[in-house]
């Protein structure tokens, strides 16, 4: 099997993961892209195919019998998911934790079915793209901080494709809580406390990240996402089923101007977004000057008049901040 890309430009990946990476703790000042969004816990991805934290401990899948698993949690002997890494036990596949991407695990798992992680990655070769042995890379994270810990598997399946899981042990069987893959084109940062960042690029003006945990009892938790656009065109076109919904940007300085798409609603058909707004220099810096405030409030006149919400830097905070504490989400932003 194999699934066509849904993102294009390669070389937008790693300007994507890094201007993602700029806007955590940016300055007006800095560079335009993410730098209006309150980011979650601060990532340190190193790369665009999805590494942990610094703080969780890591152990590879050559060494994990000589030198144990370690521990990043206080008051665990790390001993947990030993028999998950050396192979003696098997992880229970439920659906209830993938993430839409370049592959699911629901291509190639039953759900209800039990597998060890080499079966897994064993049956991920039935996709074309993922036909050599995958490289593993376990670490301990410690989702919702109850002190108990989970197991984050990294498997890299080829070159710039990868797939990132989360296991706990529940009622003495492991489960796997949450599965999502990663592309030379996103990434996906699995922190310490379970959130998770993960993002990429669908356009060279089109910028994505999403965010989500999983929470001391092992669900799967989506928080929000924002789609940033710059430098619109002629109109911005929003898609809803079949129809699109045309706004015009005529006697604005559009190029010059930024949209955000906030969603709570990770599946795209069932996404009721809001916006907001922002204008830049031709340096991409973030600036606000009288003839950007009018563009705005014209643009987001346009919007209402279509019948989208839009928000405000401090709407969107407070809307963000109602939501976190609707699921828990035990992030800052």
């Amino acid at each position: 099997m194999k699934r066509n890309q849904k993102m294009a430009g390669i070389a937008i990946a790693a300007v994507a993961a890094a201007m993602v990476m700029t806007g955590c703790g940016a300055k007006e000042t800095e560079n335009a892209t993410w730098n209006s969004i309150e980011n979650p816990t601060e990532s340190k991805a190193e790369n665009t195919t999805g590494k942990t934290t610094e703080t969780a401990s890591e152990s590879t899948a050559e060494n994990v019998t000589e030198n144990g698993a370690g521990s990043a949690v206080e008051n665990t002997d790390g001993q947990t998911y030993a028999e998950v890494e050396n192979g003696t036990a098997k992880v229970k596949y439920t659906g209830k934790g993938d993430v839409l991407g370049y592959l699911e695990l629901s291509q190639v798992l039953t759900v209800g079915e039990s597998y060890t992680i080499s079966e897994i990655c064993d049956a991920l070769k039935q996709i074309e793209d993922f036909q050599q042995d995958a490289e593993i890379t376990y670490s301990k994270v410690d989702c919702g901080s109850d002190g108990e810990e989970e197991l984050l598997v990294e498997a890299q399946l080829g070159a710039g494709f990868g797939l990132d899981m989360i296991i706990k042990k529940i009622n003495d069987e492991y489960v796997i809580c949450y599965d999502q893959s990663t592309t030379e084109r996103s990434y996906v940062t699995v922190n310490a406390d379970g959130t998770i960042e993960s993002g990429g690029a669908s356009a060279a003006n089109i910028h994505d990240v999403d965010y989500a945990y999983v929470d001391a009892s092992g669900e799967y938790k989506f928080f929000y996402g924002v789609s940033e656009t710059l430098s619109l065109l002629e109109t911005y076109d929003i898609y809803k089923g079949d129809s699109v919904t045309k706004i015009s940007t005529q006697g604005i300085d559009a190029e010059h101007m930024a949209v955000l798409e906030y969603y709570f609603e990770q599946n795209y058909e069932e996404r009721n977004s809001f916006y907001s707004f922002y204008t830049f220099d031709d340096s991409y810096n973030v600036v606000e000057t009288d003839e950007g405030k009018a563009n705005i409030a014209e643009l987001g006149v346009r919007f209402k008049d279509e019948g989208f919400l839009i928000y405000d830097s401090d709407g969107i905070n407070a809307v963000l901040n109602e939501r976190a504490q609707e699921i828990g989400y035990p992030g800052s932003f």
